[in-house]
């Protein structure tokens, strides 16, 4: 769906830009060890969206939207909750190492889980309760829908061909 696509984009768009605000203002500056732990960043803030929206979108049929995010948030919410809850514990674990890297990246997990979780659970399915689609694959649908249709009538103005002879040894 067009419209979960720009929601969980503006989500994780919420979380690079809150982490990087908050990096900004413990006095951190962009060097090489730091270049590296954005690239993973952009990479974790997108997982739990995803699997929100991946839920929405998965209750089949015609369904309200205020339906379809409280399927998304029973489905998919405790699950979400406990990978939070895990990712966060090896974070607290990494932030009293003595190597520089395992100190920065427990910084930098720390926040984007905690910020993750916050735009999950309120910013991203605060939009698709108030703006999401009822039927978020209906383009998709119509897509294939209109595909198979023209498939199936190809293979009927095609002429049959005659049975195989099936030869047991």
């Amino acid at each position: 769906s067009f419209v979960l696509t720009l929601f969980a984009v503006g989500t994780v768009g919420y979380v690079l830009t809150s982490v990087t605000a908050v990096l900004v203002a413990l006095g951190w500056t962009l060097g090489f060890l730091e270049s590296i732990l954005f690239a993973i960043l952009i990479g974790i803030s997108c997982d739990f969206v995803i699997h929100f929206s991946h839920a929405y979108a998965s209750l089949e049929g015609d369904a309200l939207r205020g339906e379809r995010t409280r399927f998304a948030l029973i489905s998919m919410g405790p699950s979400i909750l406990a990978a939070a809850f895990t990712t966060f514990a090896a974070a607290m674990v990494m932030l009293f190492t003595i190597i520089t890297f395992f100190e920065k990246f427990a910084v930098i997990l720390f926040l984007t889980i905690a910020q993750s979780t916050i735009g999950s659970f309120v910013v991203f399915l605060v939009l698709v309760v108030c703006l999401g689609p009822s039927v978020p694959t209906r383009v998709v649908d119509q897509f294939l829908s209109r595909f198979v249709s023209k498939e199936n009538s190809d293979k009927a103005t095609d002429t049959p061909s005659p049975p195989s002879k099936c030869v047991l040894s």
